[in-house]
């Protein structure tokens, strides 16, 4: 009996034995912290996909989050390993409702700082529910707790936090900004786009100078120079309008402008239009005019070595450019010298003076036309005539000119650009070379802010109906057409110039 008390052998099954609870619990604890992993793995993936369904969404746009409500309905998710059922095994996370697994909420900010916590005060100082101010959602995703095995811990709650917003940018763009022209009408550009309100209209757009920026008035975005510290100097963003490569991206909140002249602007702009002059005088090689430069201008002297001295027809029959609308009138609060269009004008008249018979009714393309059901009266835009006409081979046609035009051209006006053919090596002509880029920014709204950065409204592209030509008081205004925007309301042509992302920032 003695020996059996005093034997050492079977000791490692007894420590085994009294071990043997703890390590059953420890391997409960290692199996239940795997699957919180897994269902946290899961919820913050569902996190993620439904804060970036909705941040694509938030464009600004009145109905912003509706939509974004609607997209993030559509996506589906689930999560594994919260329960010990067969039914718990898999949970499908239901979206919307009472009892839904994800709490949304817009906010129109975020703490600059990711060591700020997203707490629930600041959830409820900053929600909105105003799609034009809902910059970013957050979400969480909790479904049903951790049910532990044994119950040891009992029920453990597992959730996830994504935060994302909408990323969108501008690059190698003109680096031009308008000032809404519409501003004071409080219009909204998403729906007067969508509704065709904005077709056809000419908006004469007139420098801003060192006047504060009000509607109607364009000035210039800040251009990075060839180091990314520096900014551009005048001759680059002059070269930057005539078509250089535009090194810096555009913001799709906020973008920072630059004061300057329109002189040389001007010089870059008109190249589009095949006049060359000042600094781009022999140009030609480096930045071809559009394929269709019908502008109204004719030789102001006969022969063949004046291809490029030519200037506006003083007799309107000899050769005409688009029109101004039949009513023009100032922007509200807006800048002297700048005027938007009815958007009815005298196609009849352009028609007859360069093509000698009445505009055909297939001029018109109801793929530009956003707003539906085609109101009575609707002239078809000055971008369809332009279109139409290469589209059809009439670029080349020659104005009716004067009784005694010589079929040379002089006194007549073709469509084609002749004075960049007369260069050495001059770059090809390219269709589409008349249509630039722009930022609308609210100028009015955003005069009181007193800086240089400026948040913008939407993106735009614009029509070059004319050439950038000087008026009586020198100033250079530009008259263009607005093509499309970008938003919910825009025709969705602008993928060429601009990304749209959604990113998350949480």
């Amino acid at each position: 009996m003695i020996g059996f008390v005093k034997s050492e052998r079977g000791y490692a099954l007894t420590l085994g034995l009294v071990m043997l609870p703890a390590f059953i619990l420890m391997t409960v604890l290692l199996v239940d912290l795997g699957r919180g992993n897994n269902a946290h793995a899961d919820l913050q993936a569902a996190a993620d996909a439904m804060a970036l369904a909705g941040a694509r969404e938030l464009d600004g746009g009145v109905d912003a989050i509706d939509r974004a409500t609607a997209a993030m309905g559509n996506v589906s998710n689930s999560v594994s390993f919260l329960g010990q059922s067969v039914e718990g095994a898999r949970i499908t996370l239901a979206f919307g409702g009472d009892g839904g697994d994800y709490a949304v909420t817009f906010l129109d900010g975020i703490p600059a700082s990711d060591d700020t916590a997203i707490d629930a005060d600041y959830l409820s100082g900053h929600a909105t529910t105003d799609g034009a101010l809902a910059y970013y959602v957050h979400v969480v995703a909790q479904s049903e707790d951790l049910s532990t095995l044994g119950g040891i811990l009992g029920d453990v709650p597992v959730g996830a936090v994504a935060v994302a917003t909408s990323a969108t940018a501008a690059c190698d763009v003109t680096p031009l900004f308008i000032c809404n022209p519409f501003e004071s009408e409080e219009i909204d550009l998403q729906q007067a786009f969508a509704d065709g309100d904005l077709y056809s209209r000419l908006i004469r757009l007139h420098p801003k100078g060192s006047d504060t920026a009000s509607p109607g008035n364009f000035g210039f975005l800040q251009v990075t120079g060839h180091n990314d510290n520096t900014t551009a100097s005048a001759n680059a963003i002059r070269d930057i309008f005539a078509g250089e490569y535009n090194p810096t991206c555009y913001s799709q909140r906020m973008v920072t402008t630059k004061p300057g002249a329109a002189t040389g602007i001007a010089q870059g702009l008109n190249v589009r239009m095949d006049i060359y002059e000042g600094n781009m005088g022999n140009a030609a090689d480096d930045y071809p005019p559009d394929i269709n430069v019908r502008k109204g201008f004719v030789r102001r002297a006969t022969g063949p070595n004046n291809a490029c001295n030519k200037g506006p027809a003083t007799d309107p029959t000899w050769a005409q450019a688009f029109p101004d609308d039949n009513t023009m009138s100032p922007p509200g609060d807006g800048a002297a010298g700048a005027f938007v269009g009815s958007g009815i004008w005298n196609i009849d008249t352009y028609w007859q003076v360069n093509f000698q018979t009445t505009p055909p009714e297939a001029v018109f393309d109801a793929a530009n036309y956003p707003g539906g059901a085609l109101p009575d009266g609707l002239v078809p835009s000055r971008y369809d005539v332009y279109s139409y006409e290469i589209a059809n081979n009439l670029v080349d046609t020659l104005s009716q000119g004067n009784s005694a035009a010589p079929e040379n051209g002089d006194f007549k006006e073709r469509g084609t650009p002749i004075c960049s053919a007369s260069k050495t090596n001059p770059a090809p002509p390219e269709a589409g070379r008349r249509v630039i880029f722009a930022a609308i920014i609210d100028c009015g709204a955003e005069a009181d802010n007193g800086a240089d950065d400026m948040r913008v409204n939407s993106y735009a592209s614009l029509f070059l109906t004319r050439p950038m030509l000087p008026n009586s008081s020198g100033d250079g205004t530009i008259d263009v057409e607005i093509i499309d925007i970008t938003g919910w309301g825009g025709n969705g042509s602008l993928d060429e110039f601009v990304r749209d992302e959604a990113i998350l920032v949480r």
